[in-house]
């Protein structure tokens, strides 16, 4: 039964009042990225609880409406509301702040969380350290990092990123380096850090040797983002050649962000022959992902 049917059955056998029935329709309209009905069916939910307002937050995050996100978090916290945030809630908040960039936002929403006890949640601190990182706000990051009773690799993964992000490659290295010496294991995640670390500072030889462990010593299989790492390190350094290389040999689909990050390189560096080729690639590219739009039937 589709989405829609199941809806108007809801209707027809007078279910509207069932709030628990309700949400979850509003999260399938989320999900279907249908936002308006989403918001539609949410409004009809007389006893809206937490869990509600959550799915109203996600349905605005998913479809791309992240500041009307930022302001239920507002509705929440009034006295008419009936319900407050919770530490899903606030997971969502960062988010969206981490998205936008709002900084000031984000910084209320740490408040209410130290307020209201959850501030040693695992997750919360996360999304903390990838909020303020993601605003450029390192010190506030790592102020949250070091004050964490306990670390996982996100913990670790986010704070490489945000150091990475800041160009703070050398730091980056060294926070690798101690979380290894703290016995916790690398992921995916934390590798992309540390490649982006060494694109950004410079560091080709490091960034080849972390490249070239990553399946040897830690067993993950490089993906598309640790690819475009590497190309964007490569590139920088105008090791073009290499660089188009690694792309030809590379063991996923190499995709136009990849192959434009090496045509910018090619630019800068004047490398035309290069250039040129990699436009075929793009075109041939583009070709194949309109052949697999048109196969789909759609128009």
């Amino acid at each position: 039964m589709g989405g829609v049917q199941l809806h108007a059955r809801i209707l027809r056998d007078g279910h509207q009042s069932d709030s628990l029935l309700l949400t979850t329709l509003t999260e399938m309209y989320s999900f279907c990225e249908k936002c308006d009905d989403a918001c539609k069916v949410f409004d009809e939910i007389s006893q809206r609880d937490t869990v509600a307002w959550n799915v109203l937050i996600s349905c605005y995050i998913r479809n791309n409406r992240t500041r009307d996100a930022l302001g239920v978090f507002d509705i929440m916290q009034s006295p008419t509301c009936g319900c407050k945030p919770d530490d899903v809630t606030c997971l969502l908040i960062l988010q969206a702040c981490a998205h936008l960039g709002a900084l000031e936002f984000g910084e209320k929403v740490h408040n209410y969380v130290e307020e209201h006890g959850y501030g040693d949640a695992l997750n919360v601190c996360n999304s903390l350290i990838a909020m303020y990182s993601r605003c450029g706000c390192l010190e506030k990051a790592y102020r949250v990092f070091i004050g964490m009773p306990g670390k996982n690799v996100v913990s670790w993964s986010a704070m490489i990123s945000g150091l990475a992000a800041n160009g703070h490659g050398r730091e980056a290295m060294e926070a690798f380096a101690e979380m290894q010496r703290m016995g916790v294991s690398p992921d995916d995640q934390t590798l992309t850090g540390v490649l982006s670390a060494c694109s950004h500072s410079g560091l080709v030889d490091e960034g080849l040797m972390f490249f070239d462990q990553m399946s040897k010593e830690f067993g993950i299989v490089p993906n598309i983002h640790h690819y475009g790492c590497m190309v964007d390190l490569l590139g920088r350094a105008g090791l073009l050649d290499q660089a188009y290389q690694l792309i030809i040999s590379m063991g996923v689909k190499p995709d136009s962000t990849i192959w434009r990050t090496l045509l910018g390189a090619c630019r800068i560096y004047g490398h035309v022959n290069l250039g040129e080729r990699v436009i075929e690639h793009l075109i041939e590219l583009k070709a194949q992902e309109a052949g697999d739009y048109l196969a789909t039937g759609r128009r």
